[in-house]
């Protein structure tokens, strides 16, 4: 039944891999005949499109990319891929906090972890202007924090928004740049990690998502 299960999502993956390829051709082709379009503004909306639907394609393969294959397991310096995450944000212009401190390297995927930290920062940044995160860590766990200051999720909406392409409508909408996938990307990582990833509003204004990370490696699928 195990072997089954990962020949599906293998053979998912590859698929969906094909289509994404396919799909970038056709679109480097509008690309190149919204240039030509004489009215500034019907260039300027088609353009608009045209990155948003690479912008789906391109994060459509990556989450079906961390559904497959074994994690690549090594010590991980938490501080420093946070500290390279700031960096990143400092040069746009993006302010992001750090408080508190890793006291050991964490055991985990540094690429996958990278990009889900890279998720949930870029999500409070987009929706709330700036992120603070906030590290607690103990010997059985590692506990991330990534705040935010801006409108929260209502709690109707605090798992939907973990399912694939989902948006909440008014302010964390499509006008923001998001596709759908940055948290469901986020609590796949999170997860394979053995972790688990929650979503609470601050009291006073804003949304933390708190993703805990057990330090001591309980045996998982062979496809894990």
């Amino acid at each position: 039944m195990q072997k089954r299960l990962v020949r599906y999502i293998e053979d998912r993956s590859r698929i969906f891999s094909a289509m994404s390829h396919d799909l970038k051709t056709p679109i480097t082709r509008l690309r190149l005949r919204a240039e030509m379009l004489e009215d500034e503004e019907q260039r300027r909306r088609f353009e608009k499109d045209l990155k948003e639907m690479e912008a789906m394609v391109s994060e459509s393969l990556e989450f079906m990319r961390g559904l497959e294959g074994k994690l690549n397991r090594q010590p991980v310096d938490i501080m420093a891929l946070l500290e390279s995450l700031q960096a990143d944000h400092a040069e746009m212009g993006h302010p992001v906090g750090i408080e508190g401190k890793a006291v050991a390297p964490f055991p985990g995927d540094a690429a996958l972890l990278k990009r889900c930290l890279g998720n949930l920062v870029d999500n409070a940044i987009r929706y709330g202007q700036r992120a603070t995160v906030i590290v607690d860590d103990r010997a059985e766990s590692l506990t991330l924090r990534i705040q935010d200051e801006g409108p929260g999720i209502s709690e109707l909406e605090r798992e939907k928004v973990f399912e694939p392409f989902y948006r909440i409508e008014a302010s964390r909408s499509r006008d923001t740049g998001g596709t759908g996938l940055g948290l469901s990307i986020a609590r796949n990582i999170v997860e394979r990690h053995n972790g688990a990833i929650t979503l609470q509003n601050r009291p006073s204004g804003g949304l933390e998502v708190a993703v805990n990370l057990p330090r001591i490696v309980a045996p998982g699928p062979a496809f894990t």
